[in-house]
């Protein structure tokens, strides 16, 4: 399919624009409502996936699948590199393994790149053109302060406008190496009365991180954009372990996934399974009842009535 149903060059540009607090425009009221539902499947069928395999219920209603997109069609990949520890044992081969995932790309994948070292900044429009990413990947890693937090919802407006621009699937990658502490944001969580043992903030060092996860969850909860991350951050203790099974939970809220790298040595295949997660996506099209209400209720199967592997359950509606 041409790249000409795509025509989002400018999109990424300006919905830059976008910052925390803005909510992407609602669709006009008297246009049917519709929503875009990323999902797996656990077995690839012998035929072509039509969209009466799908059978799809919001709040218990029937809701028609109206259009299917699948791994072999058009696929914008809005890649965002947050590599900012310094650390060339991380950073080298996850290049390297990122540099040989893209080349592999098939060629109705077209690739944004962007970084969110400090602040979110547009590196590539998207483009099949793979050297021109992977020249701009190969770059050494910009310092500065993580920014893949802060940079969520403004990349979950970006992804939105463009499933709502073209009938194309959109993926959000992070790529990571973030130590939570290194974060501009303090999510230490300093214990307040070191004399007493029974000050909470002993115990939970971590109630920082989880805050900020409840409100990314809030900000997120209407973003229909599948958003993927590959954390490679190496350390383990109990605030990054917090850090971590928030960016886990961040991503399933989205139909996504996070992946994470124990060690170096596990670098290559973390990177592989979420450009791989990314690239396989069905997104399906689907008709919201109309008396559903805010907070939708997704049940779905797939062809032959089986099971989707992974596929979004909650969305919440934007205002209309």
């Amino acid at each position: 399919m041409p790249i000409s149903r795509i025509a989002l060059v400018p999109v990424i540009l300006t919905l830059l624009c976008f910052r925390s607090g803005n909510a992407v425009p609602p669709a006009p009221a008297s246009a049917p409502l519709a929503i875009r539902i990323p999902a797996w499947l656990e077995h690839e069928p012998a035929g072509a996936v039509a969209t009466s395999d799908f059978h799809v219920t919001i709040d218990g209603s029937e809701a028609p699948v109206l259009a299917i997109e699948r791994p072999s069609d058009e696929l914008i990949l809005l890649l965002v590199l947050d590599l900012t520890s310094g650390d060339l044992t991380v950073i080298d081969p996850a290049k390297a393994a990122l540099l040989d995932e893209v080349r592999k790309l098939p060629q109705t994948t077209y690739i944004g790149l962007l970084r969110a070292e400090d602040n979110l900044h547009v590196i590539k429009d998207p483009t099949g053109n793979r050297d021109d990413i992977t020249g701009e990947i190969a770059l050494p890693a910009q310092a500065g302060k993580p920014g893949l937090l802060p940079s969520l919802e403004t990349m979950g407006h970006i992804g939105d406008a463009m499933l709502n621009k073209s009938p194309v699937r959109v993926g959000i990658v992070y790529i990571s190496d973030a130590d939570i502490r290194n974060y501009r944001e303090d999510f230490s969580n300093p214990v307040i009365n070191s004399s007493d043992s029974h000050d909470l903030s002993r115990r939970f060092p971590e109630a920082l991180v989880h805050e900020k996860v409840a409100k990314l969850e809030a900000q997120l909860a209407a973003q229909q954009t599948p958003l993927f991350i590959a954390d490679l951050g190496l350390n383990s203790d109990r605030l990054n372990q917090a850090y971590h099974n928030g960016l886990k939970q961040l991503a399933e809220d989205t139909g996504g996934a996070a992946f994470f790298s124990p060690s170096v040595t596990e670098i290559p295949e973390v990177i592989h399974k979420v450009i791989n997660a990314a690239q396989s996506h069905y997104s399906l099209t689907v008709s919201v009842p109309e008396h559903a209400s805010a907070r939708l209720q997704i049940r779905l199967t797939g062809p032959e009535g089986e099971r989707p592997l992974s596929y979004r359950t909650h969305l919440l509606l934007p205002r209309r």
